[in-house]
């Protein structure tokens, strides 16, 4: 049964507006109303009140109320009118409300409710690492329209200096972002120039070449252009740096013929960067050709995507025309 604007608000009549004169144990308990209008008022009134008086009982009952509204953990009755923004513009205030809190246990209810309302969100999440990716992991597979957005958080993550992320973890967020270029072509571009992706730069830029929405080819082409100039201030160690890395990412999990292939090239990208390292240059040539027709003959044979060739055998090249 729908409930009245009217009859939603009357529930929170008697309190006061002032902001230090707030009864936010009455809000609270208005958090747990059946109506979204009630909600709604009652969330936007706990926003206003100062985040240093903000009682602990608040912030975990906000907690709670957007991972239940992001799960469904809890049916409401109500419905709006179809042209009735009141949840959506809700949804927008509770999640910003929660994301002041600045709380890690708030970063499952913003994965999944808040990761779509603003880059605060997305970086929110980036910030808490490792510890975040099963819950993106969970949200991708529960909520399609989201990977977009999850799609730029990986590239958040990867661009931060401060959520101790290792090798082990970039190489998972990379794999995935180079696994999702296929069907998310513009948040891949927004993933790799936010993280210095420079790795994707001729796999991006050989999309684009063929593309035909303008909208995507130009979004490619603005990545390209700011990736190219990382790379040209790149080295070679730089270059085989990051492909080793996403070299780890999309072979994770492989098996039978196409696990072959990637031990080869990870060893192939292992031997130049001893070379390099030690000042071989004539070996590290030699390594990274073989590198490039490697790649190229498991395109071939189908045990690599043609995606995944362009970045290997394509920086491979690149290393090489730096040493």
């Amino acid at each position: 049964m729908r409930i009245s604007l009217g009859s939603a608000l009357g529930l929170l009549i008697a309190l006061p507006v002032g902001a230090a004169a707030q009864n936010v144990d009455s809000l609270v308990g208005v958090l747990a109303s059946p109506s979204v209008y009630a909600r709604a008022q009652a969330v936007a009134r706990l926003n206003l009140v100062p985040l240093q008086a903000l009682p602990a009982g608040a912030r975990e009952a906000m907690i709670r109320l957007l991972e239940r509204e992001a799960t469904g953990q809890v049916t409401y009755g109500e419905t709006t009118g179809p042209d009735d923004e009141t949840y959506a513009e809700y949804v927008v205030d509770l999640a910003r409300g929660v994301l002041r809190l600045r709380d890690p246990s708030a970063v499952r209810g913003i994965a999944f409710l808040g990761i779509e309302t603003s880059r605060a969100a997305q970086e929110f999440i980036a910030a808490h690492g490792a510890a975040a990716i099963p819950v993106l992991d969970e949200v991708w597979a529960g909520k399609e329209r989201a990977r977009p957005a999850i799609i730029t958080t990986w590239g958040y993550t990867l661009a931060s200096t401060t959520n101790g992320l290792d090798a082990e973890d970039r190489a998972v967020l990379l794999g995935r972002i180079i696994r999702a270029a296929a069907a998310y072509l513009i948040p891949t571009a927004r993933a790799a120039r936010t993280a210095s992706l420079i790795t994707l730069l001729i796999p991006l830029r050989q999309i684009a070449d063929t593309a035909t929405d303008p909208v995507v080819k130009n979004r490619l082409l603005a990545a390209a252009a700011e990736l190219d100039a990382r790379m040209a201030a790149a080295s070679a160690t730089d270059v085989l740096a990051q492909l080793a890395e996403g070299v780890a990412g999309i072979c994770q999990g492989a098996s039978g013929a196409r696990h072959g292939v990637c031990v080869s090239i990870q060893s192939l990208t292992s031997d130049a960067q001893r070379h390099i390292a030690a000042g071989r240059t004539n070996a590290a040539h030699g390594v990274l050709s073989a590198l490039q027709q490697r790649a190229q003959a498991a395109l071939r044979d189908g045990t690599l995507t043609a995606f995944e060739e362009t970045l290997v055998a394509e920086n491979a090249r690149l290393a090489d025309s730096k040493l």
